[in-house]
């Protein structure tokens, strides 16, 4: 899994479903129209529970009477996550996804091994790089990354990927734990 030469570390990165699920959750929170979306969803759900609670109606005849203030947030809510899973689903059909990727780091640059594709990415390229409880986010907008599960990772190399990347970054670039 690790190759060290000459302060590079090289890194064989395989995704599982949930790293490739997680990133695409946080892509879908950081959406403006999902939040507007599921701001309505909630908005709604509280005037229904809101009625409900102030009603003189039995409960049954309240519901059926009220059936699609209630059906609005719920398919709000099961729509917007479902949607994530079948991106994910349909990304991991992908090479990289399904395959691995290996990433060779180094003061320069990062290389990026697909197999049949290989890109060099200068460290300049990357607008954030964000370390969480579960991977390695580098970005370089303000959605699009590449990501770097830990379930990959040895503790040395998270020392040694930490450390290469606070001496490669500007300062502001990386947050890391």
């Amino acid at each position: 899994m690790e190759k060290q030469q000459e302060n590079s570390l090289s890194l064989d990165v395989k995704f599982k479903f949930k790293d490739v699920l997680r990133y695409n959750t946080s892509v879908a929170i950081k959406n403006i129209v999902n939040d507007i979306v599921l701001g309505i969803g909630l908005a709604v759900l509280i005037f229904f529970f809101y009625k409900m609670c102030t009603t003189t109606e039995r409960l049954d005849i309240f519901i059926s009477k009220n059936i699609t203030l209630l059906l609005v947030p719920i398919l709000i809510f099961v729509l917007i996550p479902w949607r994530v899973w079948q991106v994910t689903a349909s990304q991991m059909q992908m090479p990289a996804f399904a395959y691995g990727v290996k990433y060779v780091f180094s003061e320069k640059h990062i290389l990026l091994d697909i197999g049949e594709a290989s890109e060099e990415m200068s460290w300049d390229l990357f607008v954030n790089i964000v370390e969480t409880k579960y991977d390695f986010r580098f970005y370089v907008n303000k959605v699009s990354a590449q990501i770097i599960p830990k379930h990959n990772l040895t503790d040395h190399q998270l020392s040694i990927l930490r450390t290469m990347i606070k001496t490669a970054t500007k300062s502001g670039v990386c947050r890391l734990k």
